[in-house]
């Protein structure tokens, strides 16, 4: 099978098992989120698959391509809430995350593989690529929680109650979790920062270039580590951080779009 073969399979996996759980948003039947974690999990294997048939065809700066950036930000988002859903018992939360890997796999599926520049990225190029898409989706997946979390305290304070909040766990829960997944995307975002700067000196012969991308990426930085220290400090807990973890999220689409898109001036441009 080639690759295009395993992208498609995917999608499809990926699309089912966001189907399963939409309906279990709905129906609240237990069986439906079974069936989508299933999907889920064999998608996930699917998906790596992809990823490194891709990698081995293309080489290293095949990852810098439309194809690339969407396998890779599926994989994420779909690792990302496997962990955090089997350790939380958040199901519920594979309603607003499986739709946004099926849709990266669909993208992939009809953009472009074909890298625009050719140069060495070897392992820490790899690791500095793959920590960035599991810190944007970690805090994809915190900005998901956040949302929950308003929604959450809004209707209990209008007192509306609905089966659908039974499948949710308290507020202060899921409070610890936004942090949670704030602190891994940070972690990670840390990490593909460091070696994102060893990669650029063995490439480029510099550390640090002032690229769009690297100023966007550690102003987004100060705003989580702002995040984490208001949280961990200063009391900023509860609407406060949730608000916080949306603003970032709004923060990271912005630089993930606006650059990689629309910027012709960096590397990480898929325009070249």
């Amino acid at each position: 099978m080639n690759i295009d073969s395993f992208v498609y399979t995917t999608a499809i996996l990926y699309i089912l098992a966001a189907l399963h759980y939409l309906l279990f948003l709905i129906l609240r039947k237990d069986k439906l989120a079974t069936v989508g974690l299933y999907g889920a999990r064999i998608g996930f294997l699917t998906n790596l698959i992809a990823v490194i048939i891709f990698i081995g065809a293309g080489g290293g700066s095949s990852l810098f391509t439309e194809r690339g950036a969407f396998l890779l930000l599926g994989i994420s988002v779909v690792s990302v809430f496997l962990y955090f859903s089997t350790k939380h018992k958040l199901s519920i939360s594979g309603a607003f995350l499986m739709p946004w890997a099926a849709v990266s796999l669909i993208v992939a599926s009809f953009t472009s593989g074909i890298p625009k520049n050719i140069f060495p990225v070897g392992t820490t190029g790899v690791i500095h690529i793959i920590s960035a898409f599991l810190g944007y989706s970690a805090f994809i997946f915190s900005a998901v929680i956040s949302f929950l979390y308003l929604i959450f305290d809004r209707h209990l304070k209008k007192k509306k109650f609905s089966v659908f909040y039974h499948k949710l766990p308290s507020l202060s829960q899921l409070e610890s979790i936004v942090y949670h997944s704030l602190t891994v995307g940070f972690m990670f975002i840390t990490l593909s920062m460091f070696t994102g700067a060893i990669w650029s000196e063995q490439v480029f012969g510099s550390y640090w270039s002032w690229h769009p991308k690297q100023v966007a990426t550690l102003i987004t930085w100060f705003i989580y580590a702002g995040i984490i220290h208001l949280y961990t400090y200063s009391n900023w807990r509860g609407k406060r951080l949730c608000y916080m973890s949306m603003l970032g999220f709004l923060l990271i689409m912005l630089n993930f779009v606006g650059i990689n898109f629309f910027s012709s001036k960096d590397v990480h441009s898929f325009k070249g």
